[in-house]
């Protein structure tokens, strides 16, 4: 049965009220079964944002490395400073860029997963009883992220790794983000507050060019441990998959109370 739009946002609507607004899975892609394994048990791999930064500076390679990680860069065209009471310009300064760097954030483990909304996800079937998703990749995003992304691909549920982030950070009294990366220019206003203010949510941003990543970022507010492993404890729900079955992947919603005579009549 088709669905327009509109029935669409409804649907989701309807089953977030009682999920979450967040992904229902998260996906972490991995070189080698072995570390899709070390995924399997909760030992989350992270780097900093200055190995980003690194990383796309000497080889080039930008997504899985990123100059601009955790740096707001802004370009004045002019800076004029006036009096309020006469108007008179008191100070004058040309065009030039401003950096924003925080030392310390050099420090922090950042851990990525890809995580999908159920609104973003592509609805193949629906009737009053279920819905049928997949996931709204193309057949080149699907090639893309096998190649840069990694062989293997391990899902997980994402109520049990939030739960399992919540308490690790807790029990080492420790501050935490997790949440969707905005992907926007620099000098968008919430983005420079973010950096102004020295606000957690600065690691939730990153340039435009990278939007098609999709990624859902954890930031913990511990020095990073000597082997780089969070280790949040092991996951049962985590399935590995090879990357390129995603695409045959369908997620099957039931559901019983769904007003029907709403929408379909």
């Amino acid at each position: 049965m088709s669905i327009t739009p509109e029935e669409k946002k409804y649907l989701v609507e309807q089953i977030e009220n009682l999920t979450s607004p967040r992904p229902l899975f998260y996906l972490k892609f991995c070189s080698c079964e072995s570390f899709a394994q070390n995924v399997c048990n909760g030992d989350l791999y992270g780097n900093t944002a200055e190995y980003f930064r690194r990383r796309e500076i000497e080889t080039g390679e930008r997504g899985q490395g990123d100059q601009f990680e955790l740096l707001l860069s802004i370009q004045t065209e002019n800076i004029t400073v006036i009096d309020s009471e006469t108007g008179n310009v008191v100070f004058t300064a040309p065009k030039g860029v401003l950096k924003t760097q925080f030392k310390e954030d050099d420090l922090i483990p950042i851990v990525s997963f890809v995580g999908i909304p159920l609104g973003d996800m592509e609805i193949i079937d629906v009737d009053e009883t279920h819905a049928d998703f997949k996931f709204p990749f193309t057949d080149d995003e699907y090639k893309t992220m096998t190649e840069r992304f990694g062989e293997y691909c391990v899902i997980l549920g994402a109520r049990e790794v939030e739960a399992r982030i919540a308490a690790y950070c807790n029990h080492f009294g420790c501050d935490y983000i997790f949440d969707k990366v905005e992907y926007c220019n620099q000098n968008r206003i919430d983005r420079m507050q973010a950096f102004n203010k020295s606000a957690k949510e600065r690691f939730l941003y990153k340039n435009s060019d990278l939007d098609y990543q999709r990624e859902y970022r954890l930031a913990v507010g511990i020095e990073m441990p000597e082997d780089h492993f969070i280790r949040i404890g092991k996951l049962s729900t985590a399935k590995v998959i090879k990357s390129d079955e995603l695409k045959n992947l369908i997620i099957s919603i039931s559901y019983s109370s769904y007003p029907k005579e709403e929408y379909w009549g």
